[in-house]
This record gives C-alpha cells, structure tokens and sequence, in this order.
C-alpha cells in the first residue's frame, strides 16, 4: 500500500514537468500559439497548486520541488516581459501575485507554522532535500539552454530531457536508500545539462541540422 501511494504521488510531482516538457516541444511545431500557451501556464499553475497542497499537508516529500520553482519562477518574471501575452513591460511587482495568492489561499486553509516546521525537519535528516527543493527549476535552466535555437532537431532532445528529469524524480521519491536518492539528483542534473550542452554545440558547429 505504501509503495502504490508513493508512486501515485511521485507521478503527481511529474506533472508540471511534463506539461512544461509539452508546451516546450510546442515551440518547435506549428501548434496554435493559445494552445501553445495554454499548455506553458498549466505547467507554472500546476507547480503552484503542489506548493499550495505542500503547505496544507505539510509538506510531504514529493511536493517539495515546488518550492524553488515557485520562488525562481516568481523572481525570473519580475525581470521579463511576456509579449505573447500582451505584456511588453517586464511584469515587476506583479508576478509575485500568483505566489502572494498561493499563500494566502493555503495558510486559510491551514494557519500554521507546522509547514515550515516540519520542512526544516526533513532538511534536518536527509540533506539532500535542499538539492530537491530547487531541482523543479531543472526543466526551465535546460529550455534557457536552448534559448534562441529553434531548429526541428531540437525535438528529441527536448523530449528526452523531459523524460529523465520525470524519471529522476520518480526514482527520488520511490526509493527507500538515502544514497540512491541523492545520487539520482546528482546524475539528473550532470546528466541533462550534459546532453543539453552537447546538443547545443552540435548545432552551432552544424552538425545537427
């Protein structure tokens, strides 16, 4: 039983990491730029929901990449505009309000500091949570990666790094030994940005068409 509700909730986590994968990939095909969109704002919705859920359940493990996405997500768009949005201004003070919002919504439902407790906890015994809380920003570094290069070859690189940065916090969240956990992180991260810089090079030396 604990073993199928860890691998239902480790999928839960993979959602906006996917969705983020999907709108990606849209980038690279002639897909209607509101559905394209639509996809992109689900991904960033979808991780703000695990964070709302993350504060009213205190916490649990597979919510707690949702942290760093939010608060890098949160910072990044004060400094950026978004013109397919109509919004040629760098959004400033305002992209805080989807946080602000967050908050607001999961501490009215439960007014505690019992959260904040109970994350400090889990640092506490396994450090390697500090590189999970910040490992959901992976999917928005490698896509920065590729920024500028729209090339049709970019697709199944785009694809496999959605895959194993899914992949490796599905192992994460389902293993039981604290080295595995943390090796998985490790590797995740060399491992995708590696393949990303390959790419990368390749296209700019034309290797890849």
């Amino acid at each position: 039983m604990k073993t199928l509700k860890l691998t239902k909730t480790s999928f839960l986590a993979t959602i906006p990491i996917l969705l983020f994968g999907i709108s990606w990939l849209f980038e690279y095909r002639e897909v209607n730029e509101i559905f394209c969109t639509s996809f992109f704002i689900s991904s960033i919705a979808s991780m703000f929901i695990i964070f709302g859920i993350g504060w009213v359940k205190d916490f649990p493990k597979w919510t707690i990449h949702s942290i760093g996405f939010c608060l890098f997500i949160s910072l990044m768009l004060m400094n950026v505009s978004t013109p397919f949005l109509n919004r040629h201004e760098t959004w400033g003070m305002l992209a805080l309000f989807p946080l602000a919002l967050t908050l607001i919504i999961s501490i009215s439902i439960h007014c505690s500091v019992q959260p904040l407790k109970q994350l400090l906890k889990q640092i506490k015994e396994e450090k390697n949570i500090i590189v999970f809380l910040f490992y959901g920003i992976l999917p928005i570094i490698l896509w920065m990666e590729f920024d500028e290069i729209y090339q049709l070859s970019v697709i199944p690189f785009v694809i496999i790094l959605t895959i194993l940065t899914a992949l490796s916090v599905i192992i994460y969240l389902i293993s039981s030994k604290k080295r595995v956990r943390t090796m998985t992180l490790i590797l995740g991260i060399l491992i995708t940005n590696a393949i990303a810089i390959t790419a990368i090079t390749f296209m700019f030396d034309g290797t890849v068409k």
